[in-house]
């Protein structure tokens, strides 16, 4: 199976199908060595059917990179119809697995969505075999928008603590709901279901190349734009056993968003309208972070902005449009407690980025490397001003950044 549209089932596939019933929901577990984690997400997907979808035809596929360890095997655990299946990877992405942990995701979700159109089913849900929080909720909260409300894509909202995930908080998420115009928690997330109408579309749409990261977030893309139902399901805390997933702030700053700035390149047609900043309905209440939202090393942070202005300054003045450069110039960073960076500085801060991605202005590496230091300062900077407040204060400041981004989001369109 190669880029574009989903063809032809490999024939190992096709002979796996042949002696299985149809299936309702499709459940799909790339893998790449998960052996240490994969029982416990198979027991949950067992206890999630049993529990929530008894009756219900169900089918198990395992779509793994060329594991060296007891990962397939293990998943024979579940007592579950299983389709066993190879997916190609290329092998610079076995030498550096991508940060969702799947070297060649994109062949194996387009395997996945191939065999659960085979089947017949109304849901096909993506879950990561590295996520050892999971439980048998979690398959309820996917599903059932689809199977009973008519959503056709619903990814997860992962309860956690203030300060976790602000790569996806100040980057990830106000740039992808100012691209889409919808307003998603965690962009990102790895578990996802899907509709048999979305499968459908997708089968005939033009996949990404394959070899790249942004597939996932190309298929939130083009759900919005072509008008398919979206929700968003309130799931518990998001934690993963990994020895694959890069670990190191700058690699999956790179990563995350270079995948995003590949998909604008390539994709231009799902984000140039206007933003409309739209909130995706969730079913149920958003689960409240966990906890105390502890201590953050704001000190550091700031030092490692203040480090970028005089090393990266030369990449940073080519990449920044000249009245951006001079705001990030004066950034007050002598004075901890005054210490701030502006919504939409922030936000054209990171168009600039986009753009010189686009224009190849520095080595795309580079770029997103040299981001980090940017990305800390204004991380600091919003922990600066909520750590003193609750937890409500944390989300409006977070909602005020995701509006920047939108109101923007015209710097960017002129610039590109």
């Amino acid at each position: 199976m190669t880029a574009g549209s989903v063809g032809a089932l490999p024939p190992d596939v096709e002979r796996q199908l042949e002696k299985l019933a149809q299936a309702d929901v499709v459940v799909s577990v790339p893998t790449y060595n998960n052996g240490a984690t994969i029982s416990r997400v198979v027991e949950a997907i067992r206890a999630g059917l049993e529990k929530h979808f008894a009756g219900v035809p169900a089918l198990l596929i395992n779509t793994d990179a060329g594991s060296s360890d007891a990962t397939t095997e293990r998943l024979g655990d579940g007592a579950l119809p299983l389709v066993r299946a190879i997916h190609p990877a290329r092998p610079g992405q076995l030498g550096t697995v991508p940060f969702h942990g799947v070297p060649g995701r994109g062949a194996a979700l387009q395997l996945s969505l191939g065999v659960a159109r085979r089947v017949g089913a109304r849901a096909l849900v993506v879950l990561e075999a590295d996520a050892v929080s999971i439980d048998d909720e979690w398959l309820e909260g996917l599903v059932r928008p689809v199977l009973e409300l008519g959503a056709d894509l619903v990814m997860p909202v992962h309860a956690r603590q203030r300060y976790d995930g602000t790569m996806t908080n100040l980057v990830l998420a106000p740039l992808v709901g100012a691209l889409f115009g919808r307003r998603l928690h965690q962009p990102f997330a790895g578990a996802r279901a899907i509709s048999a109408r979305l499968l459908d579309h997708l089968a005939e749409a033009p996949w990404p190349p394959p070899g790249r990261g942004e597939t996932d977030l190309w298929l939130v893309g083009t759900a919005i734009a072509e008008d398919f139902a979206l929700r968003e399901a309130p799931l518990g805390p998001w934690r993963v056993e990994s020895k694959t997933r890069a670990t190191d702030l700058p690699t999956m700053v790179a990563q995350t968003l270079g995948a995003v700035f590949a998909l604008m390149d390539g994709y231009e047609d799902l984000w140039r309208r206007p933003a409309a900043g739209v909130p995706t309905p969730a079913e149920g209440a958003l689960p409240l972070p966990p906890g105390d939202p502890g201590r953050i090393d704001v000190e550091r942070m700031v030092g490692a902005f203040r480090r970028g202005l005089s090393d990266l300054g030369t990449i940073w003045e080519q990449v920044l449009a000249p009245e951006t450069w001079g705001d990030v110039l004066s950034l007050e960073n002598e004075d901890l407690a005054r210490f701030r960076f502006p919504d939409e500085l922030w936000a054209r801060a990171v168009y600039d980025f986009a753009v010189g991605h686009h224009h190849h202005v520095v080595y795309h590496d580079h770029l997103l490397r040299s981001f980090v230091p940017l990305y800390l300062g204004r991380t600091a900077a919003f922990v600066l001003a909520t750590r003193a407040r609750d937890a409500a204060a944390a989300e409006a400041a977070l909602d005020a950044t995701a509006a920047a981004f939108e109101a923007q989001k015209p710097y960017l369109v002129d610039r590109w």
